[in-house]
């Protein structure tokens, strides 16, 4: 995979701005009991993760598919904005639970179709008696959880409106939603890898790097905002150290509110 000389310098910046953070998560401890701090700094080491991925896909020579990384980054990054709108740990909880409760409900559709006998894949692996008891735990999790919260009701609404509650509208509806038709392999997403030769419908296998410069300045600026949102909150990088990346050319491809 051949880069421009932008692509390259772009990229390059990325992997200065992971090696410095990575520095900084070595010699940092969460030094708070706040529920919505905790989601942050996790979530932070997940996209730290992450692009460390998409760091290793370039690198190897493919940028194939990289829209489901940036995705999910964009997903991530709206979470957390409507977590930390929150003061009262409300909506922390309910991404917890709602994530329990996620559990629970997939175990009820594969106990309920291996009941059908709907599911031979799944009966080779547990039997539904064993699933029937796994959702018993998870259930019981799920009880312990709203009983440590003292929830009993909750709301996690649909992303849009997440995106809808911290004014993040611009970003659900522009890069969330061009990422999310590749992620989907929708029709659009998937003219991508046709082309018209003398008049008939061929396939390609090469690499489309045109659109290359705006995912690396994308995965630049979300990961930023983690780390900016951890010196905020969190007291670590310090702010002197995050001048330099802040003021990088990369910082106009994600519309993110301040806070």
């Amino acid at each position: 995979m051949i880069l421009s000389k932008k692509q390259e310098r772009f990229l390059s910046q990325l992997e200065e701005l992971w090696n410095f953070f990575d520095g900084s998560l070595m010699n940092s401890r969460l030094k708070t009991s706040n529920l919505r701090f905790f989601l942050l700094l996790t979530m932070t080491v997940a996209s730290h993760r992450l692009i460390r991925g998409f760091l290793a896909q370039l690198r190897g020579g493919s940028n194939d598919n990289l829209e489901s990384k940036l995705r999910t980054l964009m997903e991530t990054a709206l979470n957390i904005h409507y977590i930390l709108g929150d003061e009262t740990d409300d909506r922390a909880k309910a991404y917890i639970l709602n994530g329990g409760a996620s559990r629970v409900n997939a175990l009820d559709k594969i106990i309920e179709l291996l009941e059908q006998k709907k599911a031979e894949a799944w009966a080779a692996i547990n039997s539904t008696e064993g699933y029937k008891e796994l959702r018993k735990e998870k259930q019981q999790e799920l009880s312990d959880l709203k009983a440590r919260f003292g929830v009993e009701n909750y709301s996690w609404p649909k992303i849009e409106l997440r995106a809808r509650a911290q004014d993040l509208e611009e970003l659900y509806a522009t890069i969330f939603w061009y990422f999310s038709e590749d992620t989907h392999m929708t029709s659009p997403g998937l003219d991508r890898i046709l082309s018209n030769v003398e008049g008939r419908i061929a396939f390609s296998t090469n690499l489309d790097l045109s659109g290359l410069d705006m995912e690396i300045q994308t995965a630049y600026a979300s990961y930023l905002e983690f780390i900016n949102l951890c010196s905020d909150k969190l007291d670590f990088p310090a702010k002197e150290e995050l001048s330099k990346f802040n003021g990088s050319e990369m910082l106009s491809a994600v519309p993110f509110s301040k806070e």
